[in-house]
């Protein structure tokens, strides 16, 4: 069977009219958390203990943590994005006084806590700008939340639990400044009546091989946000010092 001109000339153009690439992004480093108030229930009737998870319990050493990014850019426009960036910490040593948190009543010594905030995220972005030196890519982020707070004391443990999806806003600048340089803010953000939400990244990434498929990523990276509704009020503020590598793979 023959193939008509026409169906060949564009399968021999196709490699060139989509032009596509996949970078793959691991990070990790320390996390911080000077803030992080907590109350369940939070009812106007129905209320437990306020307290911080940051203030009310032992200093807490910087944690570890892990993020992972896939990133995939088409035609130097659109970018398509999947993260997942799950997020832990242990609170010991509890110095306040009785804590009434989801239904339960914690007095005395050997009081806990638990705090975790784990997000999976899709994202679509469109590149506005496209210049040599500057890029900027503006879009929207799906994102869903599986957070969870306890109080444990010897074997008994209360918790608060919130799987939920949040829409949020998102932004990529990159500036080059030189030929293995690229700074970049990059962030996901939005602000409602009963909560909020940022994410945002500023930093630098190197080029370590000359064709640059593989960056070395280093920076600053704020995670702020909570919610104030009847089942719980909790907002947290996390500092991280972020590295990472970036590895692409062009079509």
């Amino acid at each position: 069977m023959r193939i008509p001109k026409t169906v060949s000339l564009l399968l021999f153009m196709l490699p060139t009219l989509v032009q596509a690439q996949l970078t793959i992004t691991a990070e990790s480093g320390l996390v911080f958390n000077p803030s992080n108030d907590v109350r369940v229930p939070n009812g106007m009737e129905n209320r437990g203990t306020f307290f911080s998870l940051s203030d009310d319990f032992a200093p807490a050493l910087p944690g570890p943590f892990l993020r992972i990014e896939a990133r995939y850019l088409l035609n130097e426009k659109h970018t398509f994005e999947l993260t997942a960036a799950p997020l832990a910490a242990n609170y010991t040593e509890y110095t306040g006084g009785p804590l009434s948190f989801a239904g339960s009543l914690f007095t005395g010594e050997g009081i806990e806590g638990r705090y975790e905030f784990n997000t999976y995220r899709a994202s679509y972005r469109y590149r506005l700008l496209n210049r040599p030196q500057f890029k900027l890519d503006v879009g929207a982020t799906a994102l869903i939340r599986d957070a969870r707070i306890a109080v444990l004391q010897n074997g008994t443990e209360a918790e608060d639990t919130d799987l939920g999806f949040v829409p949020l806003l998102s932004l990529h600048l990159q500036y080059l400044p030189a030929d293995r340089w690229i700074m970049q803010l990059k962030g996901d953000a939005l602000v409602g009546p009963v909560g909020r939400a940022e994410d945002v990244f500023a930093g630098l990434t190197y080029a370590l091989l000359k064709n640059q498929t593989l960056r070395l990523k280093a920076g600053y990276r704020i995670v702020e946000g909570g919610a104030d509704i009847a089942q719980v009020y909790n907002f947290a503020l996390l500092h991280f010092a972020d590295v990472g590598l970036e590895y692409t793979l062009r079509k």
